[in-house]
Formats: C-alpha cells, sequence, structure tokens
C-alpha cells in the first residue's frame, strides 16, 4: 500500500526513542502518545508502521519482509508501545494489522531472542513472558482488531492473528502452530487462544501434529472469517473497519468486552451483564442518535 495516498495520514516509522510531535489537527489525540512517531528515521527500517486514516481507522503494519516480519526484540517493543498507546486512544474506533510484504509474521526471531539470553531457563523464561505480553496486550484492546493475514502465520505469527478479535486471510496465507518440530512446547497463549477459537479437539490436532494449514481450511475449521484474493486482502479488511467503526463506539467496545465475559462465564451471569451493560448505553447519547437516525432514515454521526 502506497505511503501518504489520498484521504490518510501517511505510515509513520515507530520510534521508541522519539517524543510525542503534534503536527496539526490532523494528528489524533497526541496527548495520549498517538502520532509519537514522527521522525527523520527512514520507514523502510522501521519495525512497525502505523497509518491512522479517516473514521478513526488504524492500520498496524508489521515492517521487516526480509525477515518475513519475525518478532525480533525491536519489532516487540514496538507492537508493545503502540499498544500501550491506542489503549488510551478514543479516538481510534478499529485496528487492522497486517505484514510487509510476502509474510504476515513468520513467528518469534528465535535466534534473535536467543541471542538476548545466555542464563538458561528460568532468565529466558522471563524473556519470553516480555514477548508473551504482546499478545496480552493486543487482545485487551478495548476497540476491535482485525488482522489481515497475507502469507505465512506461523508459530508467534499464528498466536498474534489469534489475539485479533476478526481474521481476515488472503487465498495464499498458511496457519501453523509448528512448535513440536522445533522441539519446543507451544508459547504465547496458543494453547489458550487455538483451543477457544476452533475448539480442543481441532486444536490438539494442529498443535500436536505441528501441521501448516491454508486459507481456505483454516475457515472451514473456524479459524479465519473470511478468506479474499491476495491483491484486495488490506481493503477488504479496511472496509469491514470502517463497518464496525461507523457504528457507536461506546456500543462496539462495550460488546467486545462481554463477548470476552461469555468465553469464560455462564449463560446467566452473560445475560446479567449483558442486562446492565444495555441499560447503561440506552442510556447514552449514542443511543438518542441511533434512535433519531433509524427514525429520520439518516446514517447515524456517533461521537467518539
Amino acid at each position: 500500500m502506497a505511503v501518504g495516498s489520498p484521504g490518510r495520514q501517511a505510515a509513520r516509522p515507530f520510534d521508541p526513542g522519539h517524543k510525542t510531535v503534534r503536527s496539526g489537527p490532523s494528528q489524533c489525540n497526541a496527548s495520549a502518545g498517538v502520532g509519537r512517531t514522527i521522525s527523520a528515521m527512514d520507514a523502510n527500517s522501521a519495525p512497525l508502521l502505523v497509518d491512522r486514516q479517516a473514521g478513526g481507522i488504524v492500520l498496524i503494519t508489521l515492517n521487516n519482509p526480509e525477515r518475513r516480519n519475525a518478532l525480533d526484540p525491536p519489532l516487540v517493543r514496538a507492537l508493545l508501545q503502540t499498544a500501550s498507546d491506542l489503549r488510551l486512544d478514543r479516538t481510534a474506533r478499529c485496528v487492522v494489522i497486517t505484514g510487509a510484504g510476502k509474510a504476515f509474521c513468520s513467528g518469534a526471531d528465535l535466534g534473535a531472542l536467543r541471542a538476548e539470553v545466555t542464563t538458561g531457563p528460568m532468565a529466558r523464561r522471563d524473556q519470553l513472558s516480555e514477548v508473551y505480553r504482546t499478545f496480552l496486550d493486543l487482545r485487551a484492546l478495548p476497540m476491535p482488531v482485525i488482522a489481515a493475514v497475507n502469507g505465512a502465520a506461523i508459530g508467534a505469527g499464528l498466536n498474534l492473528a489469534l489475539c485479533c478479535d476478526i481474521c481476515v486471510a488472503a487465498k495464499s496465507a498458511q496457519f501453523g502452530a509448528t512448535f513440536v518440530r522445533l522441539g519446543i512446547h507451544a508459547g504465547g497463549g496458543a494453547t489458550h487462544l487455538l483451543s477457544r477459537r476452533i475448539g480442543p479437539a481441532r486444536a490438539a490436532e494442529l498443535l500436536l501434529s505441528g501441521e501448516v494449514i491454508d486459507a481456505e481450511r483454516a475457515m472451514a475449521v473456524g479459524l479465519v472469517n473470511r478468506v479474499v484474493a491476495d491483491a484486495g486482502l488490506v481493503d477488504s479488511a479496511l472496509a469491514l473497519a470502517r463497518v464496525i467503526a461507523a457504528n457507536s463506539p461506546q456500543a462496539v467496545r462495550a460488546t467486545k468486552r462481554t463477548l470476552a465475559v461469555a468465553l469464560d462465564t455462564g449463560f446467566a451471569a452473560t445475560l446479567e451483564l449483558e442486562a446492565l451493560t444495555q441499560a447503561v448505553t440506552q442510556d447514552s447519547d449514542d443511543a438518542t442518535e441511533g434512535w433519531n437516525a433509524f427514525r429520520e432514515r439518516r446514517p447515524p454521526n456517533f461521537s467518539d
């Protein structure tokens, strides 16, 4: 996708050492750290690109195509900082994550991670916990997150896709929990995320075999929501993001929270939470706007 195309802000590199800089009204929520990536850094060398678009859409691109966007320490730090910024951003309505080049994310860069630790399993556990916090923080974002999976989503890359609420896959996409092939236990929440997405039996098959599956099979087992042509992947994900972002941000965020609760509680507890949350949202300005728009037969204009 071309940087600086009409109707959107140019994608900016993440610069962990650069302070927040405001660049005028188009810079969303600068006080919360949004837009903190303005610098002279060459975008081609940045581990992560953040493209803020109209309507509260945020496109995040993993930007290490030569390494198939493997999760190395710089990319992990960039993802953690970006998730931290977005968590405080009330203007962001929907996030799309994709990868530059021919892969979404080929997994953790094991060589780079192992090079940082030489003192045994306990130190490595602490190091892995920092990587895993990436998945926790992305999963905990209050707004919906869509994975636009191009090419390989393997190991930690699969986890990254599973942390998203919705997954749109290119026809060329491949998915695999290949940990056992490397002689290691699954990590990054793979056992939790995969079993909840596709069920325990199918999760066991993928985790224990280390098999890599294509996009069509991934959709058949419920791992992805839809499969689209490679050339239209990001546009399709952004189109879905715009549909979501056109709804009440308060109602969308509340619904995402309740969906998470529903996975881990019983039906009665979920009904109780829904009754409370629906009552609260019915008292909101967005509910008034939604009702007025319905009566007047016009699109609603919800506030952030």
